[in-house]
């Protein structure tokens, strides 16, 4: 993972982790919460020729729209109850790929969803990039 647009969607699924595990977190603003990721993470070097407008508007588009993103995610997650027991990560994976998917035109779903699935990997196990997978392949919005 070393395009820079696959790194800017990687620190927003960190920074929605993070939020969802601590809500104060939004409070920083969506550049400090960044920020703070890169540097953590000793992404400096890589991100060092990126202005980071991407992940900011990737950011503020799940904050600003996060009550359409989860109910697209409920409308399309068939096993309501697996949803509802969703690891954090997963669900911090989801948010952003699906604001991109329809509100971000300009990058087609197919290739979200591999970003997306390639952010999966790293974090989940194998039966939860499928449904990852399944789930982003059949939205319903």
């Amino acid at each position: 993972m070393s395009n820079l647009k696959s790194l800017q969607r990687l620190l927003v699924v960190q920074a929605i982790y993070e939020i969802s595990i601590n809500k104060e977190r939004i409070k920083e603003g969506t550049e400090e919460i960044l920020r703070d990721i890169i540097q953590n993470l000793d992404l400096g070097k890589k991100l060092e020729k990126s202005n980071l407008n991407f992940a900011a508007r990737l950011l503020d588009g799940v904050i600003d729209k996060i009550d359409q993103i989860e109910d697209v995610l409920s409308k399309s997650f068939v096993d309501k109850k697996k949803l509802k027991t969703s690891d954090n990560m997963l669900l911090a994976i989801f948010k952003p790929a699906i604001f991109e998917i329809i509100y971000e035109k300009n990058t087609t779903k197919n290739i979200v969803i591999s970003e997306y699935l390639a952010i999966a990997d790293r974090f989940l196990i194998k039966k939860e990039t499928g449904l990852l997978n399944g789930v982003l392949d059949n939205l319903k919005y």
